[in-house]
């Protein structure tokens, strides 16, 4: 076994010399290699909170009828106003006045479907680290 102490692997460190640039250590030295430090963008958020905009297409699609999408997006009011203009369209649509509702709702998912990454960049805005 040898008495050496352990290497520190190759990566970008701080620069020694200068606390505003991250240097290359190859391993064994410091590169010529340097590169101004970036500070980590506000928008990461913590943990499990954050939304994704995929998920939220494949909701809004896949489950139109239940406002999933509102749901997951944590938009309870809209979730529950798209839920009664769905159902209650599709209860009377046998005196014709359903369709209208079903219309509504439709140009309402269209809608969405545009506003949703807007709707996924707020929800995380709001857990954002700051």
């Amino acid at each position: 076994m040898s008495n050496e102490a352990p290497s520190v692997p190759a990566g970008w460190y701080s620069d020694p010399k200068d606390p505003t640039l991250s240097r290359w250590w190859n391993g064994t030295m410091w590169t010529e290699h340097s590169a101004p430090k970036v500070a980590p963008p506000a928008h990461v958020v913590a943990g499990g909170n954050r939304k994704d905009v995929a998920v939220a297409y494949i909701f809004a699609i896949l489950l139109t009828g239940f406002a999933a999408h509102h749901f997951y997006l944590g938009r309870v009011g809209s979730a529950i106003g798209f839920i009664a203009l769905w159902w209650i369209g599709i209860a009377t649509t046998f005196i014709f006045v359903g369709f209208l509702l079903i219309a509504a709702a439709y140009v309402w998912l269209i809608v969405d479907l545009f506003l949703i990454p807007s709707y996924v960049r707020a929800y995380n805005a709001k857990f954002a680290v700051r």
